[in-house]
């Protein structure tokens, strides 16, 4: 791997197309990620009204759906957080 990185490094133009194929692959996933999103928010939508249509308790689903993700946010933004101290900490 060492060997890969002192190779992109001391090829600038290999490097800067390296990095450019990364953002691209990068924000290929992110998509990828927004698309799942919506269309998991769009189900939660869709069974929702399908609940208050039927009559279905509609307010105790959605509470434990809402922990869950709310749950999951948290854990992502700390992990996030750790990850920029993580890199702002300075190098030795």
């Amino acid at each position: 791997m060492e060997k890969a990185v002192d190779y992109l490094v001391g090829h600038p133009v290999l490097f800067v197309i390296a990095v450019i194929f990364a953002i691209m692959i990068l924000f290929s996933f992110l998509r990828g990620v927004m698309r799942l999103f919506l269309v998991t928010a769009a189900v939660l939508v869709l069974y929702a009204a399908y609940l208050q249509l039927t009559g279905g308790a509609t307010h105790e689903a959605f509470q434990h759906i809402g922990l869950w993700f709310s749950t999951m946010f948290h854990a992502i933004i700390t992990m996030l957080g750790h990850l920029f101290d993580f890199l702002k900490s300075p190098k030795k």
